[in-house]
């Protein structure tokens, strides 16, 4: 792996219509023209203006709504896992991320914070997601600020008020500043209308734009109002913006590419970013930025979208490893799982020491110095102890055992979820049992050495469906942030009346042919070999294979 992780920004005023056309093209997929592109590690999608009348926040609380249903689509079907989102009205944040990192996400926590109507309302605001990421903190904002030319203040003001009330439960990244990297993307609406006495019409700054020649704007960005507050120190001083190389995102008549003068065109989507390059001893971080540009194509809104990619830099030399294994296709009775880049448990989470024994598991380290500075760092992990049975639908005796790291230690609040082996989501658990029930002694509850925990579900805890799921454990000191500390290998989940027969097709045909059959053994890989499966059973439940909104 290297030691840079790419993140793919999207901030989008949808101005509360549904998504018309086809969203591929604005997440930079992969086309027949190149099909071999890498996709990012990470997407980050910034929506203002999703629809939210009353009726509407009612019906979203319930459902998903449409622009969400339609980037999961897209996304987990390429493989991506939902790290998290946080709505606020009509203001969106979506965070994915590809499987193999999600068992490094730590002390994930989504918050908020109302500016409308002088904080009562949340129609204008701010919503972010913050977590560790391979020893690196990271903050991601999304934001929609006050609208209109002469509200200049308001907008400084909106700024200075998110900056101050949004707090996190991580005392050393309470504040948005305090990460080592922040990027803050959304419909920020400041105007080309600066200074005041001196800035061009509508019709001036769209005569001016015939004449913009090689994607230099700098001519009409002179009267842009968010680089004149960067400038004086007022809002958003301790951040950077990539040049602007592309023409005005605001305001367009629907439908079309052609600018409604009733307001001047003006920049007001914007991606800024912030790095503490010198946070820790010995390693520089740094975000280094691939594009910064806007769609044109796009015109069910009267914005554009903007989106941009980083490569940011990791912290550790080595981490939990999540190693490819080799493409199979697990056959059972309700689904049909692709376990391609999905690991078992015992990859993930083998000691740092053997995870960095192999060339392909290890974060290159520039450096011996980097090397040392990243000597004193650690990865908490749970291993889950493999399933070799298969569970039956009303089992008593249904439970894991885990094996907790050194340096974990147990919250009350701490649990187990049950997931499908292909889940999107990870707020999309089936059941859950909190530690809590586990009878642990107080030797157990300190850190310092491994400890090995079993927890019990309870009969009917959800799990009534057969098929193939996963145990994630997660650390959860509070309620509103938590960590990936575990994941499971896939496990069978049958029906009692169903059984798995397996049956060497060769010893088959041998039989077959006269020959004396061998009797199965008892090493037969579950995981990989069904070649004995009942396919008139499997057809009664083909009905419920893995599907998400």
């Amino acid at each position: 792996m290297s030691n840079f992780c790419r993140f793919y920004f999207v901030t989008w005023n949808v101005a509360t219509k549904s998504p018309g056309q086809d969203l591929n093209s604005l997440l930079d997929f992969p086309s027949q023209f190149n099909k071999n592109k890498s996709l990012p590690d990470f997407y980050v999608i910034g929506l203002q203006e999703v629809k939210s009348q009353p009726q509407n926040m009612l019906m979203d609380s319930l459902f998903t709504d449409q622009w969400t249903s339609m980037f999961n689509k897209i996304l987990c079907r390429q493989g991506f896992i939902v790290a998290k989102n946080i709505r606020l009205q009509g203001i969106m944040l979506l965070v994915y991320t590809q499987m193999k990192h999600v068992i490094n996400l730590r002390d994930i926590e989504a918050q908020y914070t109302k500016t409308g109507l002088g904080g009562l309302w949340g129609n204008k605001g701010a919503v972010s997601v913050r977590f560790n990421i391979y020893g690196c903190s990271v903050c991601l904002v999304n934001c929609h600020l006050t609208a209109h030319e002469h509200l200049l203040a308001d907008r400084i003001n909106d700024y200075n008020t998110i900056i101050k009330e949004h707090g996190y439960h991580l005392t050393e990244t309470s504040n948005i500043l305090y990460h080592d990297y922040v990027f803050w993307i959304g419909d920020l609406n400041f105007r080309t209308h600066h200074p005041v006495t001196s800035s061009l019409s509508a019709e001036e700054i769209v005569d001016a734009l015939q004449t913009v020649e090689k994607d230099k704007y700098t001519s009409i960005l002179k009267y842009d109002q968010l680089l004149a507050v960067i400038d004086s120190g007022e809002a958003f001083s301790e951040f950077m913006e990539p040049e602007i190389r592309f023409p005005p995102t605001y305001k367009f008549h629907m439908g079309t590419d052609d600018y409604d003068l009733k307001r001047k065109p003006s920049w007001t989507d914007r991606i800024l970013y912030k790095v503490i390059a010198n946070n820790y001893e010995n390693i520089t971080l740094r975000a280094d930025l691939i594009s910064y540009h806007h769609i044109p194509h796009y015109t069910v809104s009267d914005h554009k979208p903007v989106v941009a990619q980083f490569n940011i830099k990791i912290r550790p030399s080595c981490y939990v490893a999540v190693p490819k294994v080799k493409k199979a296709q697990i056959r059972m009775r309700s689904a049909v799982i692709d376990t391609e880049g999905i690991a078992p448990a015992s990859a993930m989470v083998e000691p740092i020491a053997e995870a960095c024994a192999t060339e392909e598991n290890v974060v290159s380290v520039s450096n011996e110095s980097e090397a040392e500075a990243f000597s004193n760092f650690t990865v908490k992990t749970v291993e889950f102890a493999p399933i070799v049975r298969i569970w039956y639908i009303g089992d008593a005796d249904f439970r894991t055992e885990c094996t907790l790291s050194p340096d974990v230690e147990i919250n009350p609040n701490d649990w187990i979820g049950i997931y499908d082996a292909n889940f999107h989501n990870l707020d999309d658990y089936i059941a859950y049992e909190y530690l809590a029930k586990v009878n642990l002694t107080q030797e157990s509850l300190e850190s310092g050495q491994p400890r090995t925990i079993t927890l019990s579900f309870p009969v009917g805890s959800g799990v009534r469906t057969p098929g193939f799921y996963r145990f994630i454990y997660f650390s959860q000191p509070n309620n509103d942030v938590r960590s990936v500390l575990g994941i499971s290998e896939p496990f069978e989940v049958s029906s009692k009346e169903d059984s798995l027969v397996a049956i060497d097709p060769c010893v088959e045909a041998s039989t077959s042919a006269g020959g004396a059959s061998k009797p199965s053994t008892a090493t037969t890989d579950i995981f990989t070999d069904f070649t004995g499966l009942d396919v008139a059973k499997l057809s009664r439940h083909f009905s419920n294979d893995l599907s998400f909104d």
